[in-house]
């Protein structure tokens, strides 16, 4: 989104980094620590807490690569103008030049430094960019609507690695659920209801034979529209297109789903009791799947109208209640979120 999207009543937004916040460190104990502020990465680059080859991903981000390679953190700050720690990321040094300058210092102090409390952790996290619904710093910024976002807006469990905010989590999960509400109604208890009503008008006139291979015929049209209703709309039946919703392969983020891939996605949903749990699954899939996506290989997403319009709604909310604007593009789109796995 263009600035000039952004400025109403002639004032200026102030633009900041979305990749203030948000980074994730995995130790060498092989847990994940944070999210932490990118103050908070240079501080403890600075202090020998982790070294460059430790691990780090931007919550926006797909992996971790080691500290030395991220590019946001090599750009020096304002505030560290003449400090030593800005030196850790000159544009002139490379991972190699780092690792010599650091003796080739591996692991990290982590575990013994790590703050328990959660109040401290939070400390941790926060810089100077506010939450987007909340009147307290933001710790994580959402790949989807692109909101920062504090932890009282964060998916739950804390436990795993989120990378939309709970808004949108629940959201996508909320309509998914309401898009098989309205394929139901249209596609199996309309017609069938409409050809109840016509057999029972006909009832007199038709052999019973009849009626039985009618209803047979129904039972194969309705099944048939149920496996295939995505397949057969380009990625999005009746009820995903009216929620702003496709689905894509997840090779490619991009392609719609095939009939094969139909039938297998809803394989999961004609398994008595395991079909409840299967669809409430999404909600604490970090990568929104149910166990049919997972087998048939895809990803439920926006589709780019809806996606577009609700990243404008955040715009305009940020910039009226805290007066910021981030960047128009930054981190993964959509279709690299389908691809992971």
């Amino acid at each position: 989104m263009s600035t000039s999207q952004v400025m109403w009543e002639g004032v200026a937004p102030t633009t900041q980094d979305p990749h203030e916040i948000g980074w994730y460190i995995e130790s060498a104990d092989e847990d994940v620590y944070g999210p932490v502020s990118r103050r908070t990465l240079r501080r403890f680059l600075a202090e020998d807490v982790i070294s460059p080859n430790t691990l780090v991903r931007h919550c926006t981000q797909p992996e971790a690569v080691p500290a030395a390679d991220q590019t946001f953190l090599k750009e020096k700050p304002p505030e560290a103008e003449g400090v030593e720690e800005a030196s850790l990321f000159d544009a002139e040094h490379n991972s190699g030049a780092l690792d010599e300058a650091r003796g080739l210092v591996v692991g990290d102090r982590l575990a013994a430094t790590w703050p328990k409390r959660t109040r401290d952790q939070e400390a941790l996290a926060g810089d100077s960019l506010p939450c987007a619904w909340h009147n307290r710093p933001a710790t994580l910024v959402c790949v989807r609507c692109h909101a920062p976002y504090c932890n009282k807006c964060r998916a739950r469990p804390f436990g795993k690695q989120f990378f939309l905010c709970k808004r949108c989590q629940s959201g996508i999960h909320n309509r998914r659920f309401g898009a098989l509400i309205l394929d139901n109604l249209i596609l199996i208890y309309l017609p069938t209801i409409l050809v109840g009503v016509l057999l029972g008008a006909l009832a007199e006139s038709l052999d019973p034979k009849m009626t039985l291979l009618l209803n047979g015929l129904l039972n194969i049209v309705v099944l048939s529209l149920i496996f295939f209703r995505d397949s057969l709309f380009g990625g999005a039946g009746i009820g995903k297109r009216a929620s702003g919703l496709r689905v894509v392969q997840a090779r490619d983020g991009t392609s719609p789903l095939t009939f094969g891939q139909g039938i297998l996605r809803w394989l999961s949903q004609f398994i008595p009791i395991f079909n409840l749990y299967d669809a409430i699954v999404p909600f604490r899939d970090p990568l929104f799947r149910r166990y049919g996506d997972r087998w048939a290989g895809t990803r439920v997403i926006d589709t780019e109208k809806k996606l577009q319009k609700d990243r404008a709604k955040i715009a305009r909310r940020l910039f009226k209640k805290r007066g910021v604007q981030l960047p128009g593009q930054f981190g993964m789109t959509m279709e690299e979120l389908a691809r992971l796995s």
